[in-house]
């Protein structure tokens, strides 16, 4: 009976199983961002470590519009025009775009930004316009509305990369559309015409994690090209500081300058485009 009563030895812990009670307190998984610096830490949280990012922007925009409609069978027979001086157009525009960001891997980023002006104008002419396939005399009644759209696609990669500061290069391509309307209602004139294009350009991206969540993005496109009866250009500049009140969430103030220039001699809708568009930005950054 004494015999039956006695206890069974106690199993010794062996160097392994100690080690891997260790390991299970010590070595929880975390998601590593480029030279071994944690996306989730929050002292380390920026844009350099974001796998994908939300934008959504608040853009009181300044606007210059110059634009010249030819008719049809005479290219540089219309007549250049300022869409705010000479066809009552605002010069002042409150826009709202959105911008993503995804990351693929640790160094190439895609941005896609999306841009939508729409104006209208109406104003009593001084002048005599060809607009188009129309000529408004003085004294017309013009009524008129130009809306254009800008979509952009920019891969970079990151040739420089640490926790604190990125600087990367790249491609974009920006798809625009533009749509102009004048008539005279009076005389029952109207004329309407469209345009679409692509614009490649070349990119620079940077980002710099200044301090904790405070962090300054910064950014330039352009190219210029002249191919068969077509000329234009497009350079598109941005700078933000953003502050990241707390994961996911940051808040932001920064600059856009656009500029856009599209010409062509050839085609039903020969004319001429040029757009200036530059202010401040408001927006909120959800990333993860």
């Amino acid at each position: 009976m004494l015999h039956s009563l006695r206890r069974a030895p106690r199993a010794r812990p062996t160097a392994l199983a100690a080690l891997c009670a260790a390991g299970a307190l010590t070595l929880a998984p975390l998601a590593h961002g480029a030279d071994g610096y944690t996306s989730k830490d929050t002292a380390n949280a920026s844009p350099i470590t974001d796998r994908f990012a939300l934008r959504a922007i608040y853009f009181p925009a300044t606007l210059k519009t110059v634009l010249r409609l030819d008719p049809s069978n005479n290219p540089l027979g219309g007549t250049t025009l300022s869409a705010e001086n000479d066809l009552g157009m605002p010069s002042k525009d409150h826009n709202g775009s959105v911008e993503a960001i995804f990351r693929l891997r640790e160094r190439n980023r895609i941005r896609v930004d999306y841009l939508k002006i729409a104006r209208t104008g109406s104003t009593v002419l001084t002048r005599t316009i060809i607009f188009g396939n129309q000529i408004f005399n003085v004294n017309d009644e013009v009524q008129s509305s130009f809306a254009w759209r800008l979509m952009g696609f920019t891969y970079t990669h990151s040739f420089i990369q640490s926790s604190r500061f990125e600087l990367g290069a790249g491609l974009g391509v920006h798809l625009i559309d533009a749509d102009a309307t004048g008539s005279v209602p009076a005389r029952l004139l109207q004329h309407e015409s469209s345009a679409a294009g692509a614009f490649p350009t070349l990119a620079l991206d940077a980002n710099w994690r200044i301090w904790r969540g405070l962090s300054l993005t910064a950014r330039g496109q352009y190219l210029s090209a002249n191919i068969s009866g077509l000329r234009g250009s497009l350079g598109e500049y941005h700078a933000d500081f953003q502050y990241r009140l707390a994961a996911p969430v940051a808040i932001g103030l920064g600059y856009t300058s656009i500029h856009i220039k599209y010409e062509t001699l050839t085609g039903g809708n020969p004319g001429l485009l040029t757009e200036d568009v530059r202010g401040p930005e408001f927006f909120v950054r959800v990333s993860f």
